[in-house]
């Protein structure tokens, strides 16, 4: 097919956004006011109306990414893209991403099941009626219709993204075996040396193979009215994810009779995430609490699917998923072992590694949400929260009445009889068994700090042994400190700080590599000298075009190499480097020799440099953070011949990186050129109406010839945000078409105006 037809085909896939619609699940009219930048205002006259409203107008912007992520949670992508998914097909059936929905739904009370209907019902109301989306003419698909177990798919693929640690224990285990004890906690302090498994190579690369996760990281900030220029407090937020096309996030805002909620959905499930309603504003972080463990089984010699536990065998369950492949006649069948401590992930031998994860649990996120969006103040969300059953997360609250909070929810978080699940552990005995969860009331929380201030940035929640403190994938910390010295003495905050606040790019960790390396540094060359000037004379913002930037990034990747080089390949310990530099600038300023593989830290020094300005290339005209650090927003069919210009965008040159508070930092775990950022960055002030601020990466719009398939793109890359406006009179100000969706048959019931 040719461009032009291509073209051609997407324009006619453009659902309808203006006039009446009838359609027949409403019981009254719902009134869809889209504003200039693609955002849905949607006016009800009942939270069910709404809410069946909020499914069609999913369906309507973004039905192919519905179904996609749909697929991905249950295991069903190689429907589409025949044995190039399969792997992950395979791991989501493993994982029993589809069992936990099941679970998941059977947990939902009365109300909640209600509301899940209801949006049931306006996705297949679309899916009965609306134009199928490009994407899925062009593979000739028809989506099935959307079922209670669908709307749990989002949180599937979002929990499997931002659970990473099972991940972290293999490449954990692979470095210890080959570094050897002593070497390894130095390199890796946060290692315990209480785990007696030795896991094999062959199973490690196993495991390897199937572990997905680990993408997310995030920055939330709460200012009480004493800090801000409004009297009122003010939230900050910018959920960090893999950046693709398009965005994760859909934004709306919401009205019904007696309710309001603005903010971010995740197209396919009904709940506002984070946002604000007309009496609180919430954010939240990842909190990188580790709530996976690995066991070791042990398998009988002669009956694969028996396995040891405290001297007897006993039998695992089998679950039998079959798994159809486009192109393939007959379905690939996957055989799930079910252990006491979970699914089997990865087998080799003998041996098996069984997933305990607690996310398997039903849980009752939903209704937590959906309370969430109700909440009259920050007391009120932080009772709601002790239903939310996600990853763990870092929530920072506040309230009309000028009160702030901070608290820790979900999981839920196990207690561990030995260990601290950083490594795999011994699956036969019971050494290592869970006890049991901790209870929601001893999860760390603060309301109204002295200071005025909640700051939360996937650091470490409590101090490091005390009784708070729980085990976790945290990160540096430079982001949660960079934070509190720019809010430092404010109390006069307003958004457009705040704006500038998130899109801050200072590197503290680049200007403590400038003081370590004083004095260890000897160029040799002009070119090495001219990178070695460029970087004593930098600022720390690792702006796309800052020069000793470019320098930091090259140098900081070959001392990390250094202190790693006695691990084996790159593809080993690169998940680990960022969470070890801070222990690879200490050791640089102490002078410590011997924490470097080759026995000196300035000859350490001296190769990295060497390496540096290799990779920086020959002309230093060209030195620019943005010349190799650069973002491409990959949509799912751009291998498809002439899609990839149509469908994607970028490369482009970007800042910052995984220790600035404006987070683009490469993603290896998703892909060789994938990036993790804010998608999102979100204000909302309780002060104003109508200076909610959002900045969304590349725009509303699922289909690519919408005007808003990625017209905020531009504006995001140059840090600009935009308004979601909630007053009626700034939305029709701004609107850009107006679509009335009516009962079939009559027009009763009125619209909230």
């Amino acid at each position: 097919m040719t461009t032009a037809a291509l073209r051609r085909l997407a324009r006619r896939s453009l659902p309808q956004t203006e006039g009446r619609l009838e359609l027949a699940c409403l019981d009254g009219p719902v009134e869809v006011v889209r504003d200039r930048f693609g955002i849905p205002h949607l006016y009800a006259g009942s939270r069910l109306d709404l809410v069946r409203a909020q499914g069609y107008v999913h369906a309507q912007d973004r039905l192919f990414q519905m179904d996609t992520l749909r697929r991905y949670a249950f295991g069903r992508l190689s429907e589409l893209a025949g044995r190039r998914t399969l792997e992950l097909d395979r791991t989501a059936r493993r994982l029993l991403l589809r069992q936990t929905a099941e679970r998941n739904v059977a947990a939902c009370d009365t109300a909640t099941a209600a509301l899940v209907e209801a949006y049931c019902e306006g996705v297949n109301a679309f899916l009965a009626h609306g134009p199928l989306p490009f994407e899925l003419r062009l593979l000739r698909i028809r989506p099935e219709p959307w079922t209670p177990v669908d709307v749990q798919a989002p949180a599937q693929v979002l929990a499997l993204g931002l659970s990473g640690n099972w991940r972290l224990e293999l490449v954990r285990a692979r470095l210890r075996a080959r570094l050897g004890e002593e070497r390894f906690a130095r390199l890796v302090p946060s290692y315990p040396d209480d785990h007696p498994v030795q896991l094999g190579d062959d199973l490690a690369a196993a495991g390897l193979r199937t572990a997905r996760g680990g993408e997310g990281c995030s920055n939330a900030v709460a200012l009480a009215g004493a800090r801000t220029a409004s009297g009122l407090p003010l939230v900050a937020n910018d959920p960090h994810l893999a950046l693709g096309i398009p965005s994760t996030w859909h934004v709306q805002h919401l009205e019904w009779d007696g309710g309001m909620c603005a903010g971010v959905t995740v197209p396919g499930a009904p709940a506002v995430v984070l946002g604000r309603n007309r009496r609180i504003a919430w954010g939240m972080t990842t909190a990188m609490i580790d709530t996976q463990d690995l066991f070791v089984e042990r398998l009988h010699p002669d009956d694969p699917r028996r396995y040891e536990a405290d001297g007897e065998w006993l039998e695992a369950d089998v679950v039998r998923e079959a798994i159809r492949v486009r192109g393939r006649r007959a379905p690939v069948v996957e055989e799930v072992l079910v252990t006491r401590h979970g699914p089997v992930v990865a087998r080799s031998g003998r041996e098996a590694l069984a997933l305990r994860w607690s996310h398997h649990e039903p849980g009752e996120t939903l209704r937590s949400l959906f309370e969430l969006m109700d909440a009259g103040s920050a007391a009120d969300a932080d009772a709601t929260l002790d239903r939310f059953a996600g990853p763990p997360h870092s929530f920072v609250l506040a309230d009309a009445d000028g009160a702030i909070a901070y608290r820790l929810a979900g999981g839920p978080i196990p207690r561990r009889r030995a260990g601290d699940g950083s490594l795999p552990v011994p699956g036969p005995d019971s050494s290592h068994e869970w006890e049991g969860y901790v209870p929601a009331e001893e999860l760390p929380r603060r309301r109204d700090p002295a200071d005025g201030v909640v700051v939360s940035a996937n650091n470490r929640i409590a101090p490091a042994g005390s009784p708070q403190d729980h085990p976790g994938e945290y990160l540096s910390g430079y982001r949660a400190a960079r934070l509190a010295a720019l809010l430092d003495g404010r109390d006069d905050v307003t958004v457009r700080d705040a704006e500038r606040i998130l899109l801050d790019r200072h590197s503290a960790a680049g200007l403590e590599l400038v003081a370590a390396l004083d004095g260890l540094a000897e160029p040799r060359g002009p070119r090495e000298e001219r990178a070695l000037g460029l970087f004593r004379r930098w600022d720390g913002d690792l702006a796309a075009e800052s020069r000793g930037g470019a320098v930091y990034g090259a140098l900081m990747r070959a001392l990390e190499r250094e202190a790693f080089a006695d691990a084996g390949p790159d593809e080993l310990p690169i998940a680990l480097y960022e969470r070890a530099r801070p222990a690879v600038i200490r050791a640089l300023a102490a002078r410590d020799d011997s924490f470097f593989p080759c026995g000196s830290a300035r000859e350490a020094v001296r190769r990295a440099l060497a390496a540096a300005v290799r990779e920086l290339g020959p002309d230093p005209g060209r030195w620019r953070r943005g010349e190799r650090h650069r973002l491409r927003l990959a949509h799912a069919l751009e291998r498809l011949p002439g899609l990839r210009g149509l469908l994607s965008a970028g490369p482009f040159p970007v800042g910052g990186d995984a220790d600035t508070v404006c987070v683009l930092a490469a993603a290896p775990a998703v892909g060789p050129d994938a990036m993790i950022g804010p998608a999102l960055r979100a204000i909302w002030d309780l002060g104003d109406d109508d200076e909610a601020r959002i900045a969304l990466c590349p725009g509303q719009s699922g289909h690519p010839a919408s005007p808003h398939y990625r017209d905020l793109l531009p504006g995001w890359l140059a840090g600009r945000f935009v308004p979601l406006v909630l007053s009626r009179a700034r939305v029709d100000e701004l609107a850009e078409s107006r679509l009335l969706l009516a009962p079939r048959g009559g027009t009763a019931g009125s619209v909230i105006r």
